[in-house]
């Protein structure tokens, strides 16, 4: 029986972006149920003192180029966006308020916004357009706040230190280029 994969997202990172393109043929091939974990990629920068890969001028360069290269041998659209680096903590309040059903085709619809239209996800107009106007306003909810603060905690105590992050059992998997190794421990037993 393949084990769960967990995979924490975070819209405002353009790998993750990427790994949500490949991650529901990745399950359908192990028959792994993937649970999708909306967290906070700036406060996880804070707490690991990691820093976004665009801060470095030469790495920036690199990561664009990057970018492309991927979204072209996963044969997905790609667009950097203008609006770049962004404020996402509501967009993944919204998300977080969504029931795990919904998450994955939201989190496609809201990545998909960024990533390939150009759409600011710190944008409110934005989020209620994507996600809903329920969802936008669910963000304010001390409830849903405390459940990102906490997902993000979780996988900070975890060892994440970027995005995208995936789990399986007690093994993590840190970015797009993973996901083969991802598969891999989703098809071995506990």
């Amino acid at each position: 029986m393949p084990q769960d994969i967990e995979f924490y997202v975070d819209v405002a990172s353009p790998y993750t972006y990427l790994a949500t393109t490949q991650v529901a043929s990745l399950a359908e091939r192990t028959g792994a149920a993937v649970r999708w974990r909306p967290f906070l990629l700036g406060g996880v920068f804070k707490a690991t003192g990691n820093t976004p890969p665009a801060t470095l001028p030469a790495r920036a360069r690199y990561m664009l180029q990057d970018l492309y290269r991927w979204a072209a041998d996963y044969g997905v659209p790609f667009n950097f966006p203008a609006a770049f680096p962004v404020n996402s903590l509501t967009a993944m309040r919204a998300l977080t308020s969504l029931d795990a059903d919904a998450l994955p085709q939201a989190t496609a619809r809201m990545m998909t916004a960024y990533w390939v239209e150009g759409r600011d996800p710190s944008d409110p107009a934005v989020i209620a357009d994507v996600l809903g106007a329920d969802a936008l306003a669910a963000a304010a909810d001390p409830a849903v706040k405390a459940a990102l603060r906490a997902h993000t905690d979780r996988a900070i105590e975890r060892g994440a230190f970027g995005a995208p992050t995936f789990f399986v059992g007690d093994q993590m998997f840190f970015g797009n280029d993973r996901l083969h190794f991802v598969e891999a421990a989703a098809r071995r037993e506990p």
